[in-house]
């Protein structure tokens, strides 16, 4: 009977009672949340049902109220993700949910906002994008005291190739800790890039092969002109030329701003464009300028290799550009450029040395011709690296 009466209880809460899913006190309550005009109570038949996010970042305190925020006394429980249930807009934007004790000491995930019916999202520890080196551990099982707070939404004015992104909004609601909850991929499975060579074979057979840039804003293009084109779109059509193949197409989806933590983040909505044959990156200067150190933006590249190789199984090639010099910041890079070359070899990756080939010309030189400003290339500067990237395609 004690059993039937929690079921029928679950069931009019709108949440699971199972063992396995503890669902988060306080969620929605008004006086959680903090940031209101970014979050809005949704009521039915008078009762609060869901939380409806604008864009913004909502952040829900769920550290300064009902704590701990499993509702229970054992502030050392472990849990190993969360899950919770969105209804989108019908967009093509995403949404984002960030849980840990600061925005510092975070954790992250994106989900899509296609559907506009109730859709459930799990996420394991294992699948979201560290912040920092204190979380960078984070797939192991966390206690409640590591999940003191947790927000919807993200600072994010911009998308893939620097694009204002669309207003949107959308529903959560049976909003849940896990204590068991697997991860999405094996991330430990594929530990070798595809060699480029593979690669460059499917584009001399005249096979269908996709070429995905990331990055930031070097490789976004931030500064060009509207009529203007960045390397992304050049080494496509220069790699098409050179093996005469129209098969060949390369896509952008870096954005101006991004760290290797968003990069992470990001992985599931950038592949909507396609499983990459070969991707390139080129990232670090906002890593640096962000203040973290070449330990963690060295681990954070290897988690998104390891990311896209085992969302791809293994079938990508991976060009990985060392973090380029700026001018006055001609040396400050150095060890994230040296960093860039350990993790090629770890993992396979072909490597293009442009800062060594921009350390060679000299930085009166290479702000005179290749920049718009003190670290974007302007139109010369995205065809000189366009021609150094093809010159690996061999």
């Amino acid at each position: 009977m004690m059993k039937k009466m929690m079921f029928l209880l679950g069931a009019l809460l709108g949440f699971s009672l199972a063992a396995s899913e503890i669902p988060v006190k306080g969620f929605l309550d008004a006086r959680c949340w903090r940031r209101q005009n970014f979050a809005q109570l949704v009521k039915e038949n008078g009762k609060v049902v869901a939380v409806k996010l604008l864009p913004g970042s909502a952040y829900c305190g769920l550290g300064n109220y009902g704590y701990p925020i499993d509702g229970g006394k054992d502030i050392n429980a472990l849990y190993e993700g969360i899950s919770f249930e969105v209804k989108g807009d019908g967009s093509n934007e995403w949404g984002t949910v960030s849980i840990g004790e600061s925005r510092a000491f975070q954790a992250h995930a994106y989900f899509p906002l296609k559907s506009k019916e109730w859709k459930k999202y799990t996420f394991s520890f294992a699948d979201m994008s560290p912040s920092s080196d204190y979380n960078a551990g984070i797939w192991a099982k966390m206690p409640v005291t590591r999940l003191g707070s947790l927000s919807f939404g993200d600072s994010w004015r911009i998308t893939w190739c620097n694009a204002k992104r669309v207003p949107f909004s959308y529903q959560v609601r049976n909003l849940a800790l896990l204590k068991k909850a697997a991860p999405k991929y094996d991330y430990a499975k594929y530990k070798k890039a595809m060699d480029l060579s593979l690669a460059v074979k499917k584009m001399k057979s005249n096979q269908k092969v996709l070429i995905t840039c990331f990055g930031d804003s070097i490789t976004a293009g931030t500064g060009l002109r509207s009529t203007e084109k960045r390397y992304a779109v050049l080494i496509g059509e220069m790699l098409a030329k050179k093996f005469n193949n129209a098969n060949i197409k390369s896509e952008c989806v870096a954005v101006g701003g991004a760290r290797t933590k968003d990069s992470i983040a990001w992985l599931d909505r950038d592949l909507t464009k396609g499983l990459p044959d070969v991707a390139t990156m080129l990232i670090g200067y906002n890593n640096r300028s962000g203040g973290q150190s070449v330990e963690l933006f060295k681990k954070q590249l290897e988690i998104w290799i390891t990311h896209l190789l085992a969302r791809t199984n293994g079938k990508t090639a991976i060009v990985l550009i060392p973090t380029v010099p700026g001018v006055p910041r001609w040396y400050a890079q150095d060890d994230m450029a040296k960093a860039v070359y350990e993790v090629a070899a770890k993992y396979n990756c072909t490597v293009v040395p442009m800062e060594k080939i921009i350390k060679k010309m000299g930085p009166f030189e290479y702000r005179a011709k290749y920049l718009c400003d003190s670290v974007h290339p302007n139109q010369a500067g995205h065809m000189m690296f366009a021609n150094e990237i093809v010159k690996y395609f061999k």
